[in-house]
C-alpha cells in the first residue's frame, strides 16, 4: 500500500512535468500530489520518497541534454554537390538502341543549354506584355522556324561586323561567342533528338496497345456472331417442335395462362381472336426476318483501303454475290456452278446450296431469305437457317416460267422481280410462287414509242457479245427500273405494267443500275457511269473509265464499281474524289481481274476472275 502511494506520487509529478511546469509552486498546489505527499510522510516512508523523486530531476536532467544535442547538431546542406559528382561530364557520342547516333548530355548541360531561351523568354515578356495579350504565347523556336529570316549569329554579332571588323579583339570575341552556341545548338539537337525518341516509343506503345484492344473487339464479335446463330437455331428448332407437335406447344402455352388466370372465364370472342393471332403467326413465320441484336463495328477501326481478308471461294470466275452485314453470312455463285454459304468472320464456308442445273448469274439475300437466278432459267428461294438442319430443305421455292436464261432479280417485300434473256419480266408473289404478271419488254416499249410518235429508240448502240438482254433492274413498291442491251434504261409502273419513261444516254448496254428516292445511277459496256435525277430525267454527272462497268453500288456517301481491273474504283460523293481499293494499290504488279463487288458500312467484298474473295475496308 505504502508503494502504491510512493508511486501515485510519482505518477502525479511525472504528468506534471511533462506538461511543461517546472516550478515547485505547481507541485505544491496541486492537490492530488500534495493528499499523496501527506499519506506517505505520515507511514514514515521517508527513504522511499527519496528513492522515488530522485527520478524527477534525472528526467529533466535528460531532456535538457537532448534538447542540447539537437541544438548543436549542424544541418547537412543538400545544394551543394562536391566536385567529384560534377568533375567527369559526359561528351562521347553513343549508338542507341535503334542503330542512330545521339548525343549524351547531362542534366547541367541541359539546363545551361535552354537558360539563355528562358531568359530571352522572360526579357520579351517584359517588353510586350501587350502583344503577348494580344497574340497569345508561342514559344521562341516556333517563331524562329516560322521566320523566313532567320539568322543563326548569336545577339549582338552580325554578318557586316564580321566581313568589316579590324579589331583582332572583336574578332576573338566573336569566334568564342559563336563556338559557345555551337556547344548549345548541338546540346539542343541532342536533346530533341531523344525527345524524337522518346515519342517514337510511346507510339510503338500506343500502336500495340491499340493493336491488343483491336483484337479484343475482334473476338468479341466473333463471339457475339456464335451467340445469335445459336439463337437462330433455337428459335428454328422451336419452330420445328411446333410444326411437328402443335398440342404440345399448345399444352405448354395453357399450362402457363392457368398459373396467371385459373379463376377467369373463357370468353368465346377472345378464343377466336387467340386462334386468329396463332394464324397470323404462323403465316409470319414462314418469311420472318431475322432481327439481330448486335451491329459490327470492328470494319470501323481499319485504315481505309486496308486489306482485312483474302480467301479462295470458287474453282472458276465468280459472277455474284451478296451478304447480310459486315463480318456476316455471304452467299456467292460462280461459273463452276456452286453457290456456297460463308461465315465471314472466319472467311469459312459453312454450306452449299443445291439445285439449279447450272451456274447462277444473280442473287440477292436479305436476312436469311436468298434468292438466286441461274442459266437453266430457274429461280429458287432459299432458307438460310434451314442450311444445317437435316429434317428440313434450305429451298423454299421454285419458280419456273421463264424460258432463257435469268440475267437480274430483284425481290422487295413478297414481290420478286426477274429479268431473262427470253427478252420478258416477270412478278412472282413469292409466299404462293404464283407468276403475277409478264411483261414483253420490246412489245412495251414500241407502244411507248407509238404513243408518244416518237420511232426513234436512242443513239447507235455498239452491243457487246456476251451481254444479257437485260443486264440489271431494281422495284420498289409499283416501281421499276431496267437496263438492256439496247442501251436504254426504263422506269415502269407494275400496275399497269407499262413503261412511263425512258432515259438515254449510254452507247453500250447498261450492265448495273440502282437507285434510291433521288437518283438513279446506271453503269453500262461504254465505260461510264451516269447519275440521273430520277425528278426531271435529266443527267446530274457523269465519268469514264478504262473499262466497261460490270458492277456498281452507292449510297450518300460513295460509289464502288469494278470493270474487270485489279482495284475497285470508289468515288466519294462528299469530297468528289476519285481513289482506288485493291491488290495493285500495294502491288503494282497485281494482275487479279475484279468484276464483282458489294459493301456496307465501310466493309466491302471484292469477288474476282481466279475465284478469289478480298475483303476491304473503305
Amino acid at each position: 500500500m505504502e508503494s502504491d502511494n510512493i508511486s501515485k506520487a510519482v505518477a502525479t509529478a511525472s504528468a506534471l512535468y511533462s506538461s511543461g511546469s517546472l516550478n515547485k509552486d505547481v507541485f505544491l498546489k496541486n492537490n492530488s500530489y500534495r493528499k499523496t505527499i501527506n499519506e506517505t510522510l505520515s507511514n514514515k516512508n521517508t527513504s522511499m520518497i527519496l528513492k522515488y523523486s530522485s527520478a524527477i530531476p534525472l528526467l529533466s536532467r535528460r531532456r535538457h541534454s537532448l534538447d542540447k544535442k539537437q541544438r548543436n547538431r549542424k544541418p547537412k546542406l543538400y545544394a551543394e554537390l562536391s566536385d567529384e559528382l560534377v568533375r567527369d561530364i559526359p561528351d562521347e557520342r553513343l549508338e542507341t538502341d535503334h542503330g542512330g547516333p545521339t548525343s549524351v548530355f547531362s542534366l547541367f548541360q541541359g539546363f545551361n543549354a535552354t537558360l539563355p531561351e528562358v531568359n530571352e523568354e522572360i526579357e520579351r515578356i517584359k517588353k510586350g506584355s501587350s502583344k503577348l495579350l494580344e497574340g497569345g504565347f508561342v514559344d521562341k523556336e516556333s517563331r524562329e522556324l516560322d521566320d523566313p529570316n532567320r539568322d543563326p549569329l548569336p545577339a549582338g554579332i552580325t554578318e557586316s561586323k564580321i566581313k568589316h571588323s579590324q579589331n583582332p579583339h572583336h574578332l576573338k570575341q566573336f569566334k568564342a561567342e559563336i563556338d559557345y552556341k555551337l556547344d548549345l545548338l548541338e546540346i539542343r539537337k541532342g536533346l530533341t533528338a531523344n525527345e524524337i525518341q522518346e515519342i517514337d516509343l510511346k507510339l510503338e506503345k500506343l500502336h500495340k496497345m491499340r493493336a491488343s484492344v483491336f483484337n479484343k473487339i475482334a473476338l468479341y464479335e466473333r463471339d457475339e456472331i456464335a451467340l445469335e446463330n445459336y439463337l437462330d437455331e433455337i428459335e428454328s428448332r422451336l419452330s420445328l417442335i411446333k410444326d411437328i407437335d402443335p398440342d404440345l406447344n399448345e399444352t405448354d402455352e395453357s399450362s402457363e395462362e392457368d398459373e396467371d388466370a385459373e379463376d377467369v372465364e373463357p370468353d368465346p370472342k377472345s378464343e377466336n381472336l387467340m386462334m386468329n393471332q396463332s394464324v397470323y403467326g404462323r403465316l409470319t413465320d414462314e418469311h420472318h426476318k431475322k432481327s439481330r441484336k448486335i451491329k459490327p463495328t470492328l470494319q470501323q477501326y481499319y485504315e481505309p483501303g486496308s486489306n482485312i481478308a483474302e480467301f479462295h471461294g470458287h474453282e472458276d470466275t465468280i459472277t455474284t454475290f451478296g451478304f447480310d452485314l459486315p463480318f456476316g453470312t455471304m452467299v456467292s455463285a460462280s461459273l463452276d456452278n456452286t453457290v456456297r454459304v460463308w461465315d465471314l468472320s472466319r472467311s469459312k464456308c459453312i454450306g452449299l446450296l443445291e439445285g439449279h442445273n447450272a451456274a447462277v448469274k444473280c442473287l440477292q439475300i436479305e436476312d436469311s431469305t436468298v434468292v438466286t437466278g441461274s442459266l437453266d432459267a430457274s429461280i429458287k428461294m432459299w432458307d438460310l437457317n434451314r442450311l444445317h438442319n437435316e429434317e428440313q430443305d434450305p429451298l423454299i421455292q421454285s419458280f419456273d416460267s421463264h424460258v432463257d436464261e435469268i440475267t437480274a432479280l430483284h425481290f422487295n417485300n413478297n414481290t420478286l422481280i426477274s429479268g431473262s434473256n427470253d427478252k420478258t419480266i416477270r412478278q412472282w408473289d413469292m409466299t404462293t410462287g404464283h407468276c403475277l404478271q409478264t411483261i414483253d419488254v420490246l412489245w412495251a416499249s414500241s407502244m411507248m414509242n407509238a404513243s408518244s410518235g416518237s420511232y426513234t429508240t436512242s443513239s447507235p448502240v455498239v452491243a457487246a457479245e456476251q451481254s444479257s438482254f437485260i443486264g440489271s433492274l431494281q422495284c420498289y413498291d409499283a416501281a421499276l427500273a431496267t437496263g438492256t442491251a439496247d442501251g436504254l434504261v426504263r422506269l415502269w409502273d407494275l400496275r399497269s405494267g407499262e413503261v412511263i419513261r425512258q432515259l438515254s444516254g449510254h452507247t453500250g448496254p447498261v450492265t448495273c443500275l440502282q437507285f434510291d428516292d433521288k437518283h438513279l445511277i446506271t453503269g453500262s459496256s461504254d465505260r461510264s457511269i451516269r447519275i440521273w435525277d430520277l425528278r426531271t430525267g435529266n443527267i446530274v454527272d457523269a465519268f469514264v473509265y478504262d473499262t466497261g462497268i460490270t458492277s456498281l453500288q452507292f449510297d450518300s456517301r460513295r460509289i464502288i464499281s469494278t470493270n474487270g481491273d485489279s482495284v475497285v474504283k470508289v468515288y466519294d460523293r462528299i469530297e468528289e474524289k476519285h481513289w482506288d481499293c485493291g491488290p495493285r494499290v500495294s502491288d503494282p504488279s497485281s494482275e487479279v481481274n475484279i468484276i464483282f463487288a458489294r459493301y456496307q458500312e465501310g466493309y466491302m467484298v471484292e469477288g474476282r476472275t481466279d475465284g478469289t474473295f478480298g475483303v476491304w475496308a473503305i
